[in-house]
């Protein structure tokens, strides 16, 4: 590893788009407080939350917030949508899911067990028992592509007598190219990181996320192209919209080639325009012995890039 984990090509992004977005740069700014959306604090009607709970009575208040506000205080549409996830989540997530904060690679097990289970037919999963004598719950070990970092951010106190504020972030690290398409197709994956963020997740709360999705391949990786990953990120922005509304504070994803452009105007029409213009690309190599790119320091912290590359580091080869 060289001495910096920038990469000496961290170049602004080229005029081409790769840095992608209208508002400002979602690194950490000093405004931002907390990792908790505020939708608790929404001027939502108590009368529209009373409805839904009582339309939905298993689902949690911070859930009826998050999906009430999602969809602008429609409470027909919350409910349907709500609706949806509820069964999503029963059908999916066993009775166990409620068992949150468990440690990431715990939760990453759980997700591709829980996922490969929901694509095979009942006498395929017989079948596999038989011939193998094992269950059926460990019949696939798909690489860990998903890790969620907790960073703790201290931010200035107006007054001096006042001790600095400390907030809680939460980080989840994706590396999809250790995705591999020979163990389980891209939907998996997809259908396993949902499962996975209700895992890690307390439904109970309205924590939010940064997704950090470094594209950089790795020797011992599968190495996807990133054009085929296409049908992974249509999958995965069509689950975290309609499974976790709100949940999503920002997405930085590096380091990106031109091609990027043709992926992100195929992916936008299923996002809608508050997911995008959380969304950040952020160009540089891409190649397993690059380093980040020095532009990246714009949007995240520089602690918490450096643990985003140890965690990276720690994978190769494995």
């Amino acid at each position: 590893m060289p001495p910096s984990i920038f990469s000496s090509h961290g170049t602004p992004p080229s005029p081409d788009g790769c840095d992608v977005g209208t508002s400002s740069p979602p690194g950490e700014r000093p405004s931002s407080t907390s990792t908790t959306t505020t939708v608790a604090n929404a001027s939502t009607d108590s009368k529209e939350l009373e409805i839904l709970r009582h339309a939905l009575p298993t689902s949690t208040e911070a859930e009826r917030h998050r999906f009430l506000t999602a969809r602008n205080g429609n409470t027909n549409l919350a409910i349907e949508k709500l609706k949806y996830y509820l069964e999503w989540r029963n059908r999916h997530c066993g009775e166990n899911s409620d068992n949150f904060n468990t440690s990431s690679t715990d939760a990453w097990t759980y997700a591709t067990q829980r996922a490969r289970q929901q694509t095979l037919a009942p006498n395929e999963i017989g079948h596999h028992d038989r011939e193998t004598g094992s269950s059926s719950s460990t019949m696939t070990e798909l690489p860990c592509t998903l890790f969620m970092l907790e960073h703790e951010h201290s931010t200035p106190a107006n007054d001096e007598s006042v001790q600095h504020a400390t907030t809680k972030k939460y980080y989840l690290q994706h590396l999809p190219a250790r995705i591999d398409t020979t163990l389980a197709n891209t939907s998996i994956y997809a259908l396993s990181l949902a499962i996975y963020l209700e895992r890690i997740l307390d439904r109970r709360t309205t924590d939010q996320i940064t997704l950090v999705i470094d594209v950089r391949s790795g020797h011992g990786w599968a190495n996807i192209k990133a054009i085929h990953l296409l049908p992974f990120i249509q999958s995965t922005v069509r689950l975290l919209s309609d499974l976790h509304p709100l949940r999503l504070e920002r997405c930085v994803i590096f380091p990106v080639p031109k091609v990027a452009n043709m992926i992100w105007k195929a992916v936008t029409p299923f996002m809608g325009k508050d997911t995008v213009d959380k969304v950040r690309l952020i160009s540089g190599p891409a190649g397993s012995n690059d380093g980040v790119p020095m532009k990246l320091s714009e949007h995240l912290d520089d602690e918490v890039i450096r643990k985003l590359e140890d965690t990276r580091l720690s994978c190769l080869s494995k």
